[in-house]
């Protein structure tokens, strides 16, 4: 059994965080009473403990209150923000108890999983972090050239990744079209029905 101080109760907190182990309560009364009994000694409280290593307590503690429909629920508004839901990001810094409760094998054992049951384009979401500029406009441009809706609610319910990585790119959707040199009040007053 390890002599507890409190940096390596820091470090385990941390450790287990990084690893995306279970860090509610009940979790860790379960999987590691020393540490928990540990950290409320030393830092007055198990959640002070936790807010000492820098993290937040109701965070890590809300992953055991998802369910399936709360999962695809919240990966689907996100989807429809333009957010970037590459697992290294939403696991590190957009959302780390979405992807931690996603990926556990009650709900989708996988972040692929996860995102096909929210109707999200795997395949393209992993790569459209990659695109650059020439790339969004390029992509623009085919769209518009084959007569597809290019206003934003098209682009979201039909092409996801490309309207995501054009709102990671530009400050707006409308400053893409600029660049991809079409007029986005045309676009906005077309029906979306109308082909060129």
């Amino acid at each position: 059994m390890p002599r507890w101080t409190r940096e390596t109760i820091l470090g385990e907190i941390l450790r287990r965080y990084e690893t995306q182990q279970d860090l509610s309560y009940s979790g860790l009364s379960r999987d590691n009473l020393p540490l928990l009994r540990a950290a409320a000694r030393h830092f007055g409280s198990y959640p002070l403990a936790v807010a000492a290593a820098g993290l937040d307590y109701d965070e890590l503690r809300r992953y055991r209150n998802w369910t399936n429909d709360r999962i695809i629920e919240r990966l689907q508004e996100l989807g429809q923000q333009g957010a970037d839901l590459s697992w290294r990001h939403v696991s590190l810094k957009l959302d780390p108890t979405l992807a931690a409760a996603a990926v556990k094998r009650h709900h989708f054992g996988s972040w692929r999983a996860a995102l096909e049951a929210a109707g999200l384009d795997y395949d393209a979401i992993r790569r459209y972090h990659d695109w650059d500029e020439k790339e969004v406009v390029r992509r623009i441009r085919e769209r518009h050239a084959r007569g597809e809706p290019l206003h934003a609610k098209a682009l979201e319910r039909d092409d996801t990744a490309l309207i995501t990585a054009a709102r990671r790119r530009f400050p707006a959707w409308h400053a893409s079209l600029t660049a991809a040199g079409l007029n986005y009040g045309e676009i906005v007053l077309r029906s979306p029905s109308e082909k060129r």
